[in-house]
């Protein structure tokens, strides 16, 4: 089935597994390409470079292979059995463990990609005011004095570049300390199709973790909320779009 789909050629990307089957957390994505077909199983994939080094992946070790694919997006499971040279290349040997299987929820596809956006956290304070504006809970004076605040918070905007996106969520990271739970809307501008677009999507912050590579810096990873049908068709069309024309660029 693999050679029916995957060409040699093909970006993969790899994830560790630990020991309960799971990627680990916070682990960085590696990049490879299917170089050779092999046995029983058996696929060459070139060692994955990050940072100008060559990535040597654990021989015993199990890993999640995703590959990208003219007729889609496929992942399975992999054992690594050896890294070998062959004309000064390093090739790493994979024996695959379960079956390639597509993946076929498009919103939670995650493109890796560094992009800026404008975003805010939603305060309580907010959240107070805009349902007394809402309710029209006050006097005239009043409910024009909380529409002046809300103006104010809404100038309140940082910049910050997010490291992937689907149609689902986000990831960036900033110094800035912020909570699990935490409301944030985002601005995110974007051409698909020719077409210039600018939405500005709420969301949740899930979970805020320090990297240890980088003290200081905090990765903090977002679900988009009561996303608009409509938009979230045009996010994932341009995650698809973008994802199509960087395998084209890689192939030429």
């Amino acid at each position: 089935m693999l050679k029916n789909i995957v060409l040699i050629g093909d970006k993969i990307h790899i994830r560790p597994l630990a020991r309960n089957g799971k990627p680990i957390k916070n682990s960085p994505l590696l990049v490879s390409q299917l170089t050779e077909y092999g046995t029983d199983g058996i696929i060459n994939i070139a060692a994955p470079i990050a940072n100008n080094t060559v990535i040597r992946l654990r021989k015993g070790m199990d890993y999640l292979l995703y590959f990208y694919t003219d007729k889609g997006l496929y992942s399975c499971r992999a054992e690594v059995i050896d890294n070998v040279k062959d004309n000064k290349v390093i090739i790493t040997r994979v024996r695959l463990s379960s079956d390639l299987e597509k993946i076929q929820r498009r919103q939670f596809y995650r493109l890796e990609l560094i992009h800026d956006i404008e975003y805010r956290i939603v305060t309580a304070e907010e959240e107070i005011l805009t349902e007394k504006v809402i309710s029209n809970d006050g006097t005239d004076e009043e409910i024009e004095d909380y529409k002046k605040r809300l103006a104010e918070l809404d100038r309140l905007w940082d910049k910050v570049s997010i490291t992937d996106l689907s149609g689902g969520g986000t990831r960036f990271n900033t110094d800035k300390i912020y909570n699990p739970g935490d409301k944030i809307l985002i601005r995110l501008e974007f051409v698909s199709a020719g077409t210039y677009k600018n939405l500005e999507l709420l969301g949740i912050i899930l979970s805020a973790t320090e990297l240890y590579n980088d003290l200081g810096t905090i990765e903090y990873r977002i679900e988009f909320k009561d996303m608009d049908k409509k938009d979230r068709e045009e996010l994932i069309k341009y995650i698809f779009e973008e994802e199509r024309r960087r395998r084209k660029n890689e192939k030429a």
